[in-house]
């Protein structure tokens, strides 16, 4: 059996690294030898691989989904024995560690001599690397909508971290979901609207009822900051309800999205300039509370 495993440090957030990992299908864009993967279901997926002339195809089924932590998976059948998992770690706000281990038993005279050289090990040296470089041109996780094929909102909120980690989880889920709305059509993107309507709405619940009050007594501004992310939250639901009355096909839609979608961004931007720093000087027990107390409320308002 061959077993490689290599780490590589990326500039983008870890949800970010992390859910591009779940677009299976881009794997081409970075991965030298493979030729095509096929989404087939939520958990399985048809690779085509091509490796010093040795062409495979396999399917294989995704075992652990954890999200922004680790996701893995295993062929079944196939003409290769083939494994891998992938671990994400969080470096800081904008820098995760992605480590790679790949496991697979190599097939005929081609593949033995590459691994007893070491070709595997440079080959997936040079796709961490090459991974490395698209995500950070990129600057968000690519991909079309795929249904159940993500996690759900909600689980931003549910794995561990302090508040800021949590709320930055669910500024790039924000993102994630803008990206992929821009790329979609017709009932997918209805879809899409409708679930980024929804994460919004449980992400100002919780900021307005945990968060809001928490800035406020700051002495610093932090009323007056607190009323300024409030004023611009209001106007977004005003936004966001005229758009749910024009409704996707609306020739005006698109126009009013992106300038809802500038608006959103600036929101985000200016929370993470003037509240997330405040948020983190709390006490450590403290921000982690401050987690539990917005996954609560979050999951109270989580749409019907």
């Amino acid at each position: 059996m061959s077993d490689v495993t290599k780490s590589v440090d990326v500039n983008v957030p870890v949800s970010t690294a992390y859910n591009q990992w779940t677009q299976f299908e881009s794997f081409p864009q970075f991965m030298e030898g493979v030729e095509s993967v096929t989404q087939t279901d939520k958990v399985h997926t048809h690779w085509v691989t091509s490796v010093g002339g040795a062409r495979r195809e396999f399917d294989a089924e995704i075992t652990e989904q954890h999200p922004d932590e680790r996701i893995a998976w295993k062929s079944i059948g196939g003409d290769t024995s083939h494994a891998g998992v992938v671990t994400f770690h969080r470096l800081s706000a904008d820098q995760t560690r992605v480590t790679v281990q790949l496991v697979w038993k190599p097939q005929g005279l081609v593949e033995k001599v590459g691994s007893l050289l070491n070709v595997d090990d440079h080959q997936v040296k040079a796709d961490t690397e090459r991974f490395k470089k698209f995500i950070e041109e990129q600057g968000t996780a690519t991909g079309q909508y795929r249904g159940e094929q993500q996690a759900p909102a909600e689980d931003t909120t549910a794995r561990g971290g302090d508040i800021v980690e949590v709320l930055l989880g669910q500024h790039e889920e924000v993102k994630r979901r803008f990206a992929q709305l821009q790329s979609a059509s017709g009932e997918a993107r209805a879809q899409l609207f409708a679930e980024l309507a929804d994460l919004l709405h449980t992400h100002e619940t919780g900021e307005q009822q945990v968060v809001h009050p928490v800035i406020r007594q700051d002495a610093t501004g932090g009323r007056q900051i607190a009323a300024d992310r409030l004023e611009e939250e209001q106007k977004a639901d005003r936004v966001l309800a005229e758009l749910k009355a024009l409704g996707v096909g609306h020739r005006h839609f698109d126009a009013k999205l992106d300038a809802f979608h500038r608006a959103v961004l600036a929101h985000a931007a200016a929370e993470e300039e003037q509240e997330f720093p405040r948020l983190s000087q709390l006490p450590p027990h403290r921000r982690q509370e401050m987690a539990e107390e917005l996954r609560a409320v979050q999951n109270t308002s989580i749409p019907q």
